[in-house]
């Protein structure tokens, strides 16, 4: 299981979550010594990602697929009759960014409420699979149209929620 202590968010990306909170901190927090304040740095990242990046690429595909360019003054016109292709698989990956950021936000805050250091390790390291598999794998796949791997990703971060909202229940 990815989870897990020997799968790759224990082996890989939760170090590197750590190694962020240490710079952060100032040296101060580790993952493992304060899995609140990892929960809020990847949740920080991840709402960047999300709510500014993925925003921002919109905007962009919303410019590039419209003739008559970008339309501030009513901008949800700007998305309706986008050609498919590049253009409108932006727009639909931040759409889809949205939709699942709900899902993690409540499983995060679910998990800052009740892990402790002394807590198992699977249910951040889920959390921080799930952040891996939607920007890292889901992002451009989506982007490429790559629609096996894009589909792949999604079930693998929803599971990873999964097992994160497990953590919560077991605990």
């Amino acid at each position: 299981m990815l989870a897990a202590p020997t799968g790759l968010g224990a082996r890989l990306l939760t170090p590197l979550l750590s190694r962020a909170l240490v710079a952060a901190s100032n040296g101060a927090s580790t993952a493992e010594s304060s899995p609140q304040r990892a929960i809020a740095l990847l949740t920080a990242g991840y709402v960047a990602a999300v709510y500014i990046g993925s925003a921002a690429m919109s905007s962009y595909g919303q410019l590039l697929g419209n003739k008559a360019g970008y339309k501030n003054k009513e901008p949800r016109f700007n998305k309706r009759n986008i050609p498919s292709g590049l253009p409108h698989r932006m727009i639909a990956t931040h759409e889809a960014l949205y939709d699942i950021f709900p899902a993690y936000a409540v499983t995060a805050a679910l998990l800052a409420a009740t892990l402790t250091p002394q807590s198992s390790a699977a249910p951040l390291n889920a959390l921080v699979l799930h952040v891996f598999f939607k920007l890292a794998v889901y992002w451009p796949a989506y982007l490429l149209d790559v629609d096996v791997v894009r589909s792949y990703s999604h079930m693998c971060a929803v599971a990873a929620l999964l097992v994160g909202l497990w953590g919560v229940v077991a605990a």
